[in-house]
């Protein structure tokens, strides 16, 4: 086999809010999409939630006519990046007046870029498309105009060996808004094998594992039960999978000392500042999602907006919590569904955030 990149589009100009449409008409499979956007900052507020790249596109999806094929907003596809794959989207974070920031995610129909098994084959479909909807405010607390672009690459094989089989087929299922008791019950397709199931809530003032307190999925009204775990042990399980994630993070220090440092972690584990106008250098532990206040030293080289940047620690990448199918290599532990007559995903809901935005992504192997 032997793997090519090609542009559908690149560094095209942004509009403050629109959908981007093209055509996978590739006579070749397709193992991969990237994409990619890039922005200019405004300014920045110390005291209101910071709007990132990666939070102004809501929608990448992938469709065949009514056929979806690939649809989450680009959070979601960077966690699942993320958890899918075990690899770190690429992402910037200059919360400052005219800070660059950028978010990037790969888009994967394999395990990996030499999988001949599992690809998205164009010719199977009449008519694939690519849509991306974004909304980038101009103007305060948003980018100056016109400086946002976007970039859409394709990885696609050439001489493969066979034909695919197959491809992994990754939607948003489901989406409410967080109580804060009872059982949020949610209908599980039972089309195709499942490889990863994935819940995130976004914007809380907790940590992910710790706003659901229970998950479990039931089939046939528990005659069997492929899992049930608490929030804690999941996060325990995350944590010793993927491991310990780091992001820098750029800000501008106000002048009683104090900076909102922006990160994509919904479980915090502290930072570490290294880059100040005195070369100050500290560590705080914080345990936030998405922000931290930390506690600055007496120390004037951080007022009068002086510049400083930290090193973010943390797990649960961009808010989100995985539950992995076995294996993700060997589709023989996935979960297979189909001789169900019902599967439902049960969510308990812990007493933390109240109408917190939540939803759940599942991730299969659709075969041809």
């Amino acid at each position: 086999m032997r793997n090519r990149e090609v542009y559908l589009f690149e560094d095209e100009t942004m509009g403050v809010a629109a959908t981007r449409i093209v055509n996978l008409d590739f006579s070749n499979p397709v193992v991969a999409l990237d994409f990619h956007c890039r922005g200019k900052r405004t300014d920045e507020d110390q005291a209101q939630k910071q709007y990132l790249m990666s939070e102004g596109v809501t929608k990448i999806a992938i469709v065949d006519g009514s056929d979806v094929l690939f649809s989450m907003d680009m959070r979601e596809a960077m966690g699942l990046q993320r958890y899918a794959n075990n690899e770190v989207p690429k992402m910037l974070i200059d919360v400052v007046t005219n800070g660059m920031q950028d978010a990037h995610v790969k888009i994967r129909f394999g395990r990996d870029d030499s999988d001949q098994e599992w690809m998205l084959d164009p010719r199977k479909f009449v008519n694939p498309q690519v849509k991306i909807t974004y909304n980038m405010p101009v103007g305060a607390l948003g980018y100056v105009a016109g400086q946002q672009t976007m970039t859409l690459k394709a990885t696609v094989c050439e001489n493969a060996i066979s034909d695919p089989v197959g491809f992994l087929m990754s939607k948003h299922i489901y989406q409410w808004a967080k109580g804060t008791t009872g059982d949020e019950t949610i209908d599980m397709p039972r089309d195709f094998l499942y490889r990863l199931l994935m819940l995130r809530v976004y914007d809380g003032v907790f940590s992910t594992h710790s706003e659901f307190s229970r998950w479990k999925l039931s089939c046939d009204i528990d005659r069997f039960v492929p899992f049930e775990i608490a929030g804690d042990d999941l996060g325990f399980k995350e944590r010793e999978r993927y491991g310990l994630g780091s992001q820098v993070s750029g800000s501008m220090g106000d002048a009683p000392r104090q900076n909102w440092i922006w990160h994509p972690f919904g479980l915090s584990q502290g930072m570490a500042m290294f880059g100040c106008g005195s070369g100050l250098g500290l560590y705080n532990r914080g345990s936030s999602p998405w922000r931290n206040l930390p506690s600055l030293p007496n120390d004037a080289s951080i007022e009068n907006n002086r510049y400083t940047e930290w090193n973010c620690f943390g797990y649960e990448f961009n808010n989100c919590l995985p539950y992995p199918f076995g294996n993700l290599v060997d589709a023989q532990e996935f979960f297979d569904p189909t001789s169900y007559k019902s599967v439902r995903l049960m969510i308990t809901q812990a007493n933390h955030g109240d109408g917190l935005d939540s939803g759940v992504v599942l991730q299969q192997v659709r075969p041809y």
